[in-house]
């Protein structure tokens, strides 16, 4: 009997464990599910119809090639992080790269901003006893059931890149073809985060997409590094995001950072707005800046945004585990709810939502509602702290 063409929200997710250098895994991330980036790849509208259309054009072609001459002076190991991927997948290397830039090619070629570009809410908790990141990972609905955990060790015998990495250690979900770090996940330094994106007017050719600057944060030992890494002097963000953060090393109280990221235009570093949240206090980022002055995209990222975070006003504050939850699960605003099934007009869907116990050390990780399902899994947080 064929499979049905629909196979509806799956309650399961698969884990790669590998370690090697930066292309080796890649490699072993692209050989273990390449059957998944390549159907996610198949049947991914936006790269389809926005993103290779404007790759073939004049404009779109030297934005992609200006960006990826920067990504090849600042962050070599992650482009062959990413040449190992689509190698071990069978995939064009401009295919997975594309997705990377996200809307650099299209947006430097003319066109407007994609609405495909937004989802996602976290929210920090840090009451006694309660020291919590909760995050729904909000995507297109392509992206459903094209999602796996890396956990990856890897080792090079020479500092690399412009931070000079020799050896990095994490867990982190992933979209199919992308690198680790732009969803959820943590690195064995003990940094736990969550990414929000955010829609800028203006996106820049020759900057640093946001996508490595959330891959290069799986390194950071420290505050002081993540901001380092963030701000990116000599090249800055090509695009807008957020950052909830935690280094659960740290000594004394447990604090949580929110750092909002803009676009690098006329600099060259990220503007950035570092807000901490203290003990018995709380914080909700969705995909707008709370913070920052930069003109943004109006739109379907920011309607829902200002529907969310409305909501939430209604809502218990979230100062427990259960009532973190209960946020992140609510659907009582039928057209722009927390945790998101697609339609009209929000077309984007929840395909994962994990809370961090800070204090616990685990993560757990659901597919499904919470109102309607238990967690798919719970891992330990395993840190490490030698070098």
């Amino acid at each position: 009997m064929p499979a049905p063409a629909d196979t509806g929200r799956r309650n399961a997710i698969p884990v790669l464990y590998t370690s090697g250098t930066h292309y080796e895994v890649g490699y072993d991330v692209g050989r273990t599910f390449r059957g998944i980036i390549e159907d996610f790849l198949a049947s991914f509208k936006e790269l389809q119809d926005n993103l290779l259309p404007a790759y073939e054009s004049p404009k779109g072609r030297a934005a992609y090639d200006q960006t990826l001459s920067s990504l090849q002076d600042n962050f070599p190991q992650y482009v062959r992080e990413l040449q190992g991927m689509a190698d071990g997948a069978h995939v064009p290397f401009h295919h997975l790269m594309l997705l990377h830039m996200d809307q650099v090619v299209p947006m430097n070629c003319g066109q407007e901003r994609s609405a495909g570009t937004n989802g996602c809410s976290s929210v920090c908790v840090n009451h006694d006893g309660q020291v919590l990141l909760g995050h729904t990972e909000d995507a297109l609905p392509e992206t459903l059931n094209h999602v796996y955990l890396v956990s990856a060790h890897i080792t090079e015998e020479e500092p690399q890149g412009k931070w000079g990495i020799r050896r990095e250690g994490f867990t982190a979900l992933c979209y199919a073809g992308h690198l680790p770090g732009f969803c959820m996940g943590y690195n064995h330094h003990g940094l736990v985060f969550s990414i929000n994106v955010i829609s800028p007017k203006k996106v820049l050719a020759g900057k640093t997409p946001r996508h490595f600057l959330c891959r290069a944060l799986l390194s950071a030992k420290t505050m002081e590094k993540a901001q380092q890494i963030l701000r990116d002097r000599g090249t800055g963000s090509a695009d807008g995001f957020s950052v909830n953060m935690s280094f659960t090393r740290q000594e004394g109280d447990h604090l949580f950072h929110n750092a909002e990221v803009g676009p690098a235009e006329e600099a060259d570093e990220s503007p950035m707005s570092i807000l901490t949240i203290s003990p018995g206090e709380h914080l909700l980022h969705t995909n707008k800046y709370l913070r920052l002055a930069i003109p943004e995209a109006n739109g379907l990222c920011m309607e829902s945004s200002n529907h969310r975070h409305a909501r939430a006003n209604d809502c218990c504050p979230p100062e427990t585990r259960a009532a973190l939850l209960a946020l992140l699960s609510d659907t009582n605003d039928t057209v722009y709810p927390f945790f998101r099934e697609g339609g009209d007009p929000d077309f984007v869907k929840t395909v994962a939502l994990g809370v961090f116990d800070v204090v616990d050390k685990t993560w757990t990780i659901w597919m499904k509602n919470p109102q309607k399902a238990d967690p798919l899994l719970t891992l330990p947080l395993l840190f490490t702290w030698a070098d």
